[in-house]
Order: C-alpha cells, then structure tokens, then sequence
C-alpha cells in the first residue's frame, strides 16, 4: 500500500519520515526527487527558457536564484511547478514500481494535493502545527524573517485545508515522544483498515 505523507513546510513531515525510516519502512522522498529532477538537462533547458540563462550556475540550477524568482509570484510558481513535477512523478512511479512488493511504502511530499499527486496514494496522513510554531521553526531553519516565512506559508494549501482532506492526521505540535506515539497508532489503524 501507498501512503502519503504530507503537511505544510516547517510542520514536521521530515520528523514523521525519519521515524517510520528508523522502523524500516520504504520512504520515497518527493523533495529529493525534485533535486535529482533539476539536475536534468531537458528541465534546466525549459527552466533557463522560461526565466533566463542568469538562473545556471556552473551548468547547474541556483535553487536560491529559482526561489526569489517563484516565492511570492504565483505565476513563476505555476511555470516551475509545471515543467518539474511531471518529472518528479515519472521518478516516484518508477520507484513506487520497485517496491510494489513491500506492505507499505510512504510518499513524503509536501505538495501532495497541490500537484495533484493524491492518486499515487491509498491513504494519506497530513503532519500540522499551529501557525505560530510554524512560523517559528521556519525562521529559524532558513534564516527567514516572518515576512518570508509568510510568504513560503501562503504559498502552500494551509495545514487546516489538508487535514480535511487527509485520512489520518499527527499533531507535531508536542514532544517527539507524542508525535511517536500518534505515529505508531496511525500504522495500527492502517494495518486494521481503520479510518481517523
């Protein structure tokens, strides 16, 4: 069975992927699948056509140059979004198809209902805080200031609109040792065909 994980940024799907990792479950990780998708010359091409040559460093997209160019401006966001994320899916299935044979194999990708990737998954679980620890952590982990930090936020569906789209939530908002717990109770239900 595929499950998803997903969450806004800075609400701990790294935290949630980690662990189930640890238990020695398959994690196919989307965020590293769209560093290795950036990395391809026909996606640096249609990038580079789209917003200029000055995004190549040493033949190599500039995340940080690409990321002023597409935070904050929905429609740069709508271009990048449609030239990586028919990569990112061809690579997910691939990956998905080796290792069809497993019980469980998670998809942590935050973007899971923004890119309409919802029909790679059975079920799915969505990771939350609250706004003001979200906030938080994401200034501090990218050096942001809060209007930045907002901007990322906004950029994304909200944690609320998630969960009532999502079969099984986790509250990160606590301990680790809380979030571990809603996690090993999660696998439990999944394994029973229960619902949240």
């Amino acid at each position: 069975m595929n499950i998803g994980i997903t969450g806004s940024i800075a609400c701990g799907k790294s935290t949630v992927s980690n662990y189930l990792l640890e238990k020695g479950y398959t994690i196919i990780d989307a965020d590293k699948l769209g560093h290795i998708a950036l990395t391809s010359e026909d996606v640096k091409r249609k990038l580079a056509e789209k917003f200029g040559d000055e995004i190549i460093e040493n033949n190599e997209i500039s995340r940080e140059k690409l990321g002023k160019l597409v935070f904050g401006n929905e429609d740069n966001l709508k271009i990048l979004n449609s030239i990586i994320h028919p990569k990112i899916k061809k690579l997910i299935l691939k990956l998905q198809d080796e290792h069809k044979d497993e019980q469980f194999v998670f998809l942590d990708i935050a973007l899971l209902y923004e890119a309409k990737f919802v029909d790679l998954v059975e079920r799915v679980i969505v990771v939350y805080v609250n706004e003001k620890v979200q906030i938080e952590r994401l200034m501090s982990r990218n050096s942001l200031s809060k209007e930045e930090a907002l901007s990322r936020i906004k950029s994304q569906m909200s944690a609320e609109e998630k969960a009532a789209l999502s079969d099984y939530s986790i509250d990160n908002s606590d301990t680790i040792e809380n979030t571990y717990q809603q996690i090993d109770e999660i696998l439990e239900k999944i394994k029973r065909g229960e619902w949240e």
